[in-house]
């Protein structure tokens, strides 16, 4: 499990900046859409992985939150994606045991990106916060900020440690 993290959570640090994503398919990108900015957030963290060179890939999946449990995107939404990236496993396929993810077919680790606390201010700016765990390893959180600019979602990645932000009523 050591080997397969030391192999596998470089590759997804580096994975997940650059540029923006995009299934290189000919699907728009879906930036493009502004009525569905969390799915512009999920094509961006999944487009950078899966056009990187991160070696070795474990089964992947994708997932949001509802409280504090991870749980799949909405159907229509995780068939989209999957159709965009055909390496991505529906969620049902990845299950948590014992604090680390699983193929549930195999047994073998598998690699969960979690999107949560996403939110819109107005039709134009939202964010939310992303990572991913590979088995029982997990990902430092980023912070996502996006900007619809009249044609597409501008999206940036801030990987300050929570714990560091200044409260608000700090000078």
């Amino acid at each position: 499990m050591k080997r397969i993290a030391a192999l596998f959570v470089p590759a997804l640090l580096s994975a997940c900046s650059g540029s923006d994503s995009g299934s290189g398919d000919g699907l728009p990108l879906l930036a493009e859409d502004r009525a569905h900015p969390q799915m512009a957030l999920a094509d961006h963290v999944l487009g950078n992985y899966f056009s990187s060179n991160a070696g070795p890939r474990l089964t992947t999946c994708i997932a949001t939150f509802a409280g504090s449990e991870a749980v799949a995107l909405a159907a229509e939404d995780e068939l989209v994606l999957m159709r965009r990236y055909p390496s991505l496993a529906p969620f049902a396929r990845c299950v948590q045991i014992d604090g680390g993810w699983q193929d549930a077919d195999t047994g073998a680790p598998a690699a969960v990106f979690t999107l949560h606390s996403f939110s819109c201010a107005d039709l134009a700016t939202c964010s939310g916060f992303g990572g991913f765990m590979a088995g029982a390893t997990s990902s430092m959180t980023s912070r996502y900020d996006m900007q619809f600019d009249g044609r597409r979602w501008n999206i940036t990645r801030d990987d300050q440690i929570i714990a560091d932000q200044p409260s608000a009523g700090s000078s």
